[in-house]
């Protein structure tokens, strides 16, 4: 899956990490941003990460939708994508993270669109892997998770957007908060974005 992936994906979007270490920088430039560079420590052996919000310096229209051929003035979110995407294999089970990077207060709806509109492109490009390499894509779990500046109870625990919010308030994704150094830098592991 992975060698097959690396063959679609632009090689423009890739973000490669530090494998000795097994970690991961993930630069955030919105200005608004509380976190300019978030470390994903305890990567997965051979993973292959990108992202689907990629800014280039130059020729900033040439990502600014994930297609084309998807109307670029849509708002209702259809253009949205998220910060990162990892895929690895654990065993013999195939594994993607489907996420992105939130401020102090995200809007759940929000959040969910965004995240699922991700998975959504992620299973075309998939189907893509399947059909032109014959990669088996039956089975792959996909995570869906969010870290968000939110520190209400402290950091690293379960962020909760409101008292009496239910499941269907939050979604289907896994949130973890983070407080960020004056530096604007945290670091999460890997481990606590995925269902283990």
């Amino acid at each position: 899956m992975l060698v097959a992936m690396n063959k679609i994906i632009n090689p423009d979007v890739i973000i490669n990490y530090d494998t000795a270490q097994n970690k991961l920088k993930l630069k955030e430039e919105g200005a608004d941003s509380k976190i300019a560079e978030l470390y994903i420590e305890h990567m997965p052996d051979n993973a292959l990460a990108f992202t689907l919000d990629h800014q280039p310096k130059r020729d900033k229209q040439k990502f600014k939708q994930l297609s084309l051929y998807v109307n670029s003035t849509n708002d209702v979110g259809i253009n949205k994508g998220c910060d990162l995407i990892i895929l690895w294999q654990d065993a013999e089970q195939k594994r993607a993270l489907v996420f992105d990077l939130k401020s102090d207060k995200p809007k759940p709806q929000a959040t969910q669109k965004q995240l699922d509109n991700s998975e959504l492109f992620l299973k075309y490009l998939l189907n893509m892997a399947s059909v032109h390499y014959n990669v088996n894509i039956d089975g792959i779990e996909i995570d869906k998770a969010i870290i968000t500046t939110n520190s209400r109870g402290g950091p690293r625990k379960r962020a909760t957007y409101q008292p009496n919010a239910d499941r269907a308030h939050t979604g289907n994704y896994k949130i973890e908060s983070v407080l960020a150094n004056a530096s604007k830098t945290a670091s999460v592991s890997f481990r606590r974005l995925i269902k283990q």
